[in-house]
């Protein structure tokens, strides 16, 4: 009988094979993070309660690169609060595309009822530009002072 040792050899390719890609993976990660073809949007937490809810102050971190033409960002935010649901939204525009990240604070002034402090709220961040920059964030953050 024959003794086989492919086994072995596959096992010893495949754990080379993955060492060498865990090796590089963090170096392309840090290549599209500096400098990404398209923006990106994050929506920050906490949010920070104003004017006894009236307002809520919602950092934004973006990126879009170098070049791109008439960028803008819109946040809208919805809360469930007792009686009903607290909403409003923001929008800025003529961003500083830098290709690296840029954080922005946008105030969004509550429509029909206060918001909440407390309470988490669910915010929505939409960041364009043209040509090609589009960007969207959805997440539930806090509210707090």
């Amino acid at each position: 009988m024959k003794k086989f040792s492919g086994g072995k050899t596959l096992a010893v390719v495949a754990v080379a094979g993955g060492a060498v890609l865990a090796s590089i993976a963090p170096v392309m990660a840090d290549v599209s993070a500096q400098s990404p073809s398209l923006g990106l949007v994050r929506v920050e937490t906490p949010v920070k309660w104003k004017s006894l809810g009236a307002v809520l102050e919602v950092p934004v971190t973006y990126t879009c690169p170098v070049g791109t033409q008439s960028p803008y960002l819109q946040v809208n935010v919805t809360q469930s609060v007792l009686g009903g649901i607290a909403s409003g939204n923001a929008y800025r525009d003529n961003l500083n595309c830098t290709g690296g990240f840029e954080t922005v604070t946008l105030n969004v002034t509550a429509e029909s009822r206060s918001f909440s402090l407390l309470t988490p709220a669910f915010a929505k961040a939409d960041l364009r530009g043209y040509p090609n920059v589009s960007a969207r964030d959805e997440r539930e953050v806090r509210v707090g002072l």
